[in-house]
């Protein structure tokens, strides 16, 4: 028995979350330092240190350390409980993808104090239960990712990367 459907198949090349909807530069400083550390903690290893890094040049010692324990808990979380596998770029791509985008959108409006957007970008990617801890934990990262927007119109980009412009 053949299966006909009138939608065409998604490509393989441009999977749902991936496909790019806007430019790195285009974006406020706080929604591409969001994309970029997502990007680089998913690089693991090494290139988590420049995350590291960016929180300890706008907080005291203690509280950068609070930073990076929140920002490593709120990325497994993302990538434990999102509803499907969460799609993003290389870190020298210069577009984001539509996961990406809602990841940002969720910290920007969590740092604004707008929970009720930060849930609604939340819900997009992950389960229910874990998106009251998704906005908690980005409401948690709120100074720190005000501080770097507010301190820098390119945030730090991991070695052999390409900056924003």
């Amino acid at each position: 028995m053949t299966v006909h459907s009138d939608f065409p198949p998604q490509p393989r090349t441009n999977p749902r979350g991936a496909a790019p909807v806007g430019m790195i530069h285009e974006l406020p400083p706080l929604e591409a330092t969001a994309i970029l550390f997502l990007r680089v903690w998913c690089q693991g290893g090494l290139a988590r240190d420049t995350i590291a890094a960016d929180f300890a040049s706008v907080t005291a010692k203690p509280k950068a350390a609070q930073a990076l324990a929140d920002f490593d808990a709120l990325m497994r979380l993302v990538l434990s409980q999102s509803r499907r596998t969460l799609m993003r770029h290389d870190c020298k791509c210069s577009c984001f993808g539509g996961d990406e985008s809602a990841f940002a959108n969720m910290i920007a409006a969590a740092a604004m104090a707008d929970a009720d957007e930060a849930m609604l970008f939340a819900t997009t990617l992950l389960k229910a239960p874990a998106a009251y801890e998704a906005v908690r934990l980005a409401r948690s990262l709120a100074h720190p990712f005000l501080c770097l927007a507010r301190n820098s119109l390119n945030p730090v980009a991991p070695v052999g990367s390409q900056r924003v412009h």
